[in-house]
């Protein structure tokens, strides 16, 4: 995983040998002149030239003076920091945007002098490649934190969600407080923990007299010793985990944490990766990936589907089903192989039939409806959509504590995939009137069916669905879930429809010898 030095972003590094670089060849171009030419005029070399353009070189002022004569500009034109035309608009694209100028290249493995060297060699096609991506995340509506997000998914997904170098920081510091593999630590041992190695005073609070705080899992107060204030309203395996968290910060050498829980907002790239780094920790720290592989094996190797047992294994590791459903997400691709996969959380506020996605990592890319179609209604058949809309007639019966927790096979009508679903729906503590579920898929092929002995468990239902009722192309006689219209699914039949007439048209007039 990348340290704090290697996620510098773009704008942080732009500097005078980029700036001239870019000029240079901005009226070398406008001028006309190859190298070789700018060569002749200069007496520069031309590989020298070329150095200094991609930014590799920072030329003295006598050679900058040669430069600006050959070129027929002022020398101002070319050390100036300011820029114009072409190259100004591209600046203000890029630079000034909070999205792309802060944009993590370096993590899918470009490097800033790549970026530059694509704004120097072709300004035009790099001006038209930034505008078409701000028009993309305008018309999606994405906001910055979005764009953060997706791309540090991105990020997990080139790596399958595993990193090595957290799990064994994780492992270091437990075997150093002398935690044994299992049980996990428990809370008295994480406030004593925070207090003497980290001076974070951990303790429940009453956020009720603050009404615009209730929802907040915890408040970190920065300080002499700081305080870590835990919302009295949520259950101890949650108070576990915000503490876990904070050893995350402090062990990881973070210095700007979270000082509140969910955060709605991030202001850099680096604040997202930072939090999903101590966030790791956390969940290695809770439950340890070499206990979990034994209890993994001996549930996969069950040859009958109990829900029970996942119920059995949150309790021993005192998680919420959230943070054991996203530990495996690790864990499976990391120690089982099994990376294709995904995690997918859903919620749903009680009386409305809006089922929303708030998380997702989808390592196959092909499974599940993507997040930019969240104004879609999603199949009514698959699990982790079915079991919310249990939950909620449970809860209108009076049931509010219970955890559901179900195992289906989906077959996907559109793209053929099959996908073992393992769903875990429950109530949330601080939002009484939502719902949720988080669901784990599983794509089943041959390796699966030798790993996962219960897959052909009868009880576990193979059921066909679609990704969204909007594209759906069951009649409604065939799917009695169905919420809305298929309106994508006939639209895109028009098309394919028209098209054919288009192209009977134009064989009929060829057959006919006729002009078009």
């Amino acid at each position: 995983m990348l340290n704090k030095k290697e996620q510098t972003s773009a704008a942080g590094k732009l500097n005078l040998q980029y700036i001239i670089g870019m000029k240079l060849r901005n009226f070398r171009q406008e001028k006309g002149l190859g190298l070789k030419q700018l060569s002749s005029l200069t007496g520069l070399s031309a590989s020298y030239i070329n150095e200094i353009e991609k930014g590799k070189k920072y030329p003295k002022a006598e050679k900058i003076m040669l430069l600006a004569e050959g070129l027929g500009v002022n020398y101002d034109d070319l050390v100036s920091i300011s820029m114009t035309g072409r190259l100004g608009q591209m600046s203000e694209l890029f630079f000034s945007s909070s999205v792309l100028g802060s944009f993590p290249f370096q993590l899918f493995g470009i490097t800033f002098e790549n970026v530059m060297e694509l704004f120097t060699a072709s300004p035009k096609k790099a001006a038209a490649l930034i505008t078409t991506l701000m028009e993309i995340s305008r018309a999606y509506d994405m906001n910055v934190e979005q764009f953060f997000l997706a791309s540090l998914r991105a990020y997990q997904e080139m790596h399958n969600n595993y990193f090595e170098d957290v799990e064994e920081l994780a492992e270091q510091f437990a075997r150093e407080q002398k935690w044994i593999r299992f049980p996990p630590p428990t809370p008295e041992e994480l406030i004593e923990t925070l207090h003497q190695l980290h001076s974070v005073e951990a303790r429940v609070a009453d956020f009720s007299e603050y009404p615009e705080l209730t929802g907040q899992r915890f408040i970190f107060l920065p300080g002499k010793p700081s305080q870590l204030l835990l919302n009295d309203q949520l259950a101890p395996s949650q108070h576990v985990y915000s503490m876990a968290l904070q050893i995350g910060y402090s062990e990881l050498k973070i210095r700007e944490r979270l000082r509140i829980s969910p955060r709605k907002n991030f202001d850099s790239f680096d604040q997202v990766m930072d939090n999903f780094r101590a966030s790791y920790f956390a969940g290695a720290l809770m439950i340890n990936r070499f206990q979990a592989k034994e209890e993994v094996q001996e549930l996969f190797q069950s040859e009958t589907w109990n829900g029970d047992s996942i119920l059995e294994l949150l309790n021993r590791h005192a998680v919420t089903p959230e943070t054991f459903l996203h530990r495996l997400s690790q864990i499976l691709p990391g120690i089982f192989k099994i990376t294709e996969l995904h995690y997918l959380r859903f919620e749903h506020l009680v009386g409305r039939n809006e089922i929303q996605l708030t998380k997702e990592l989808n390592m196959p890319r092909t499974l599940v409806p993507s997040g930019v179609r969240l104004k879609e209604h999603y199949c009514r058949r698959w699990l982790p959509v079915s079991l919310l809309q249990v939950l909620e007639g449970k809860r209108q019966n009076g049931d509010f504590k219970k955890i559901l927790i179900r195992a289906q096979r989906a077959k996907f009508m559109e793209s053929g995939d099959e996908v073992l679903f393992i769903s875990i729906a429950h109530s949330l503590r601080l939002r009484t009137k939502m719902n949720r579920c988080v669901s784990l898929g599983l794509r089943v092929d041959n390796a699966l069916k030798r790993k996962v002995k219960f897959l052909n468990d009868p009880q576990i239902p193979v059921i066909e669905v679609n990704q969204t009722c909007e594209r759906c192309p069951l009649e409604n006689s065939q799917c009695s879930e169905r919420t809305v219209p298929p309106s994508v699914y006939i639209r895109e039949e028009q098309e394919e429809l028209l098209n054919k007439r288009l192209k009977q048209l134009v064989t009929d007039y060829r057959g006919k010898n006729l002009k078009i």
